[in-house]
């Protein structure tokens, strides 16, 4: 299965134009499997200082993407995108923990990179940094990483998979490939090549740590057409 690793929803992302419905439709019409349903989780977006019913309102969207998912036909997996304040607010993506994890960790974005690794890392999740060179951004410490993504967004500078498979093959990281779909541009056909018999998360985290290889399909900012590539762990 097609598996799109990033994604949002209007309901929680603010800079989203479109809700689950709507994502998932788009998905579909391109060939798309399912996604990771990775909105934005950042301190600008507690209101009154309230954390934990952010959290909330976060874990209530998920359910609901779910439900639309299941009546569909679409994979939804739960994820989270943190803007992480003490890494220069690099974004950060969590798969394959409950919804109630953030819920026990609301202010996550206020945790350091070693500290989410631990935590995230104790409960069998994986971390992966999104889109580490947009807009000349830097690789976090790869010591506090599973993987880093090659991200498709057609407004950016492309997955830049050339750039960085050496890096994630000298740390013995996985990579990851995902949209960051918003619709505010066309929607590309990308994603991660998955098993079908991951139907939960735990079993998704587990085969991302533990595979030696994965199949990426990328599409450049030119949107001339999709293409494949194999990533193997540790293999420069």
């Amino acid at each position: 299965m097609l598996i799109d690793m990033h994604a949002h929803s209007s309901a929680i992302s603010h800079c989203c134009r479109a809700t689950v419905e709507e994502i998932l439709e788009a998905d579909r019409a391109v060939g798309i499997d399912g996604i990771v349903l990775t909105n934005h989780y950042l301190l600008e977006y507690v209101e009154n200082g309230d954390a934990a019913a952010f959290a909330r309102r976060y874990t209530d969207e998920y359910r609901h993407a779910r439900e639309y998912g299941d009546r569909v036909g679409m994979r939804v997996f739960f994820g989270v995108e943190v803007t992480a304040r003490q890494c220069g607010n690099a974004h950060i993506l969590i798969y394959g923990l409950p919804p109630a994890f953030i819920e026990e960790h609301p202010e996550i974005y206020n945790y350091s990179q070693e500290q989410m690794y631990r935590t995230v890392s104790e409960r069998g999740g994986t971390m992966i940094q999104g889109h580490p060179l947009r807009r000349g951004g830097t690789l976090l410490d790869p010591a506090f990483l599973d993987g880093i993504e090659a991200n498709c967004h057609p407004i950016y500078e492309g997955p830049c998979y050339d750039r960085l498979a050496p890096f994630a093959a000298e740390h013995g990281l996985i990579m990851t490939c995902g949209g960051d779909y918003h619709a505010d541009s066309r929607r590309v056909r990308c994603g991660t090549r998955l098993p079908d018999f991951l139907t939960g998360g735990l079993d998704l985290a587990r085969y991302l740590r533990e595979t030696d290889a994965i199949q990426l399909v990328l599409e450049e900012p030119d949107g001339i057409e999709s293409y494949t590539r194999v990533y193997e762990r540790g293999v420069k």
